[in-house]
């Protein structure tokens, strides 16, 4: 009986480890699975040697898999690129698309496999705007995972630290409000009898001509001011002030303050044509730079933008602040954050990353963004570019960042809404404030933008109502921890 127990033993030892030897030669077996699949990968603005390191791990786990990575510099030829290439069925594997696109494109995607990743899983990992952006209701009620965001940018108050403490020392920066800030506007106001008016403006507002992102910040107070863009399925623009012959003002409202930063009648009129030319590249960049505006509005990059003409104007021997005075603050919203219970609104705009549907190998495409999303991957991501997290377990570490912390703390009250094609409703717009700089506002000039964006908009509308459906639940980064 002894010599039996040994013997059983002996051979559960063997068993053991003869099945631990298979285990561990699984990946040789699986190595033939990638032999030859290659997938291509576009991307705007981000150099190749940002993504290299993920993208060659990704490979060495995957023997035999290849990933070719384009960047583009130029956003119209990005579009126009893979609208082009998808319409002949073609195109890259994985592409970034921008998040108000997601609405009306995502029909050309590949959406994200039950398997890896719920809109519950992303919910709990992405903040609340990309869950918006990106969790769609597809054509059979079910609600899947169109794109994963590696950063979600939102527009901040940038200001000249200097002037706020010759100007303002009792507070030493800008006011949480907008009507704070109009005051703020009278006292950094420097007038003088140049054609510009100003040897200093209180802030770059007002004009969409001559202001990179006039029309964000419109957008923006759209959004503050409470104005329904759209209708409930996003088959009727709303916007204008009417819906069904009732009134809805918060549009009129917000495009008339937006404005009034451009009205010389105005105690806080600040900004006109003269300012900046419209053909400058910098715009109110470079005022901002040469020390000529005290406050303007942006994404996160528009620090490094700053940075560059303050060294390109340097180089020209042309007067400019000290890189020290460069602030950032939180958007200013309608109402004392710190005593209202009103929701704070800041506007987002981000790219993420998906999947064609052209795609041959739309499961593994899939598994690359899950791995390049992970948390590790992002925070190397961060330090190299500085773009905002997307990931809610970054939050509080971002926040900490002297220069970049604003835009972690304002990340979760950002929003936005669908836009059918950027350029398009940036002219629009554009044509919208420039009337009314010309001529005062008016229902009509918001009227004609909303019959062209209706034009646009497809009968059925944009959004599918949501099915009671349930997807399995599959936590994203589990899904894919062995591979």
């Amino acid at each position: 009986m002894k010599k039996i127990i040994v013997y059983l033993l002996i051979l559960s030892i063997f068993s053991t480890v003869a099945l631990s030897g298979c285990r561990k030669k699984t990946p040789a077996q699986k190595k033939g699975n990638y032999d030859g699949i290659e997938l291509t990968y576009y991307k705007v603005f981000d150099d190749e040697e940002i993504l290299d390191p993920i993208i060659k791990q990704y490979e060495a786990d995957h023997p035999g898999l290849k990933i070719h990575y384009k960047k583009f510099s130029d956003f119209n030829e990005y579009q126009r690129v893979i609208l082009n290439e998808m319409a002949e069925g073609e195109g890259p594997d994985i592409f970034s698309m921008q998040n108000t696109w997601f609405m009306s494109n995502y029909k050309k995607i590949a959406s994200m496999p039950a398997d890896k990743g719920t809109p519950d899983d992303f919910s709990g990992m992405f903040v609340d705007v990309a869950y918006k952006d990106l969790v769609r209701t597809d054509q059979d009620g079910l609600q899947k995972v169109y794109g994963l965001p590696m950063t979600v940018d939102t527009l901040a108050l940038y200001y000249n630290k200097a002037h706020f403490e010759d100007r303002i020392p009792t507070r030493g920066r800008p006011s949480k409000t907008w009507e704070g800030i109009k005051e703020d506007v009278a006292l950094l106001n420097k007038p003088n009898n140049s054609i510009e008016s100003f040897e200093v403006s209180g802030i770059a507002m007002g004009r969409a001509d001559n202001i990179s992102r006039g029309v964000d910040i419109l957008y923006l107070l759209f959004l503050q001011f409470g104005t329904k863009f759209y209708n409930e399925n996003a088959s009727e623009a709303i916007f204008a002030g009417q819906q069904g012959g009732i009134s809805l003002y918060p549009g009129i409202e917000a495009l008339k303050f937006f404005v009034s930063f451009a009205d010389e009648s105005q105690k806080h009129y600040s900004w006109n044509e003269f300012m900046v030319d419209d053909d400058s590249e910098g715009k109110e960049v470079e005022a901002f730079a040469k020390g000529k505006v005290s406050m303007i509005i942006g994404f996160s990059y528009l620090y490094d933008d700053i940075v560059d003409q303050i060294n390109l104007f340097k180089n020209k021997s042309d007067t400019v602040i000290d890189e020290k005075d460069i602030g950032i603050a939180l958007i200013p919203q309608i109402y004392d954050p710190d005593v209202s219970k009103d929701k704070r609104v800041t506007y987002a705009n981000y790219f993420a990353e998906t999947v064609s549907r052209n795609s041959q190998n739309p499961d593994i495409a899939w598994d690359f963004l899950i791995e390049l999303t992970k948390k590790k991957n992002l925070e190397s991501y961060f330090e190299k570019t500085h773009k905002p997290t997307s990931r809610r377990d970054m939050i509080d570490d971002q926040k900490k960042d002297p220069v970049y912390g604003v835009f972690a703390t304002q990340i979760g009250y950002t929003e936005s809404f669908p836009i059918l094609d950027y350029y398009l409703y940036k002219d629009i717009f554009t044509e919208v404030v420039s009337g009314a700089n010309l001529g005062g506002v008016g229902n009509s000039s918001l009227l004609d933008a909303q019959d062209k964006i209706d034009e646009m908009l497809p009968s059925e509308g944009l959004i599918v109502p949501k099915s009671e459906k349930v997807e399995p639940d599959v936590d994203v980064e589990e899904a894919t921890a062995d591979k």
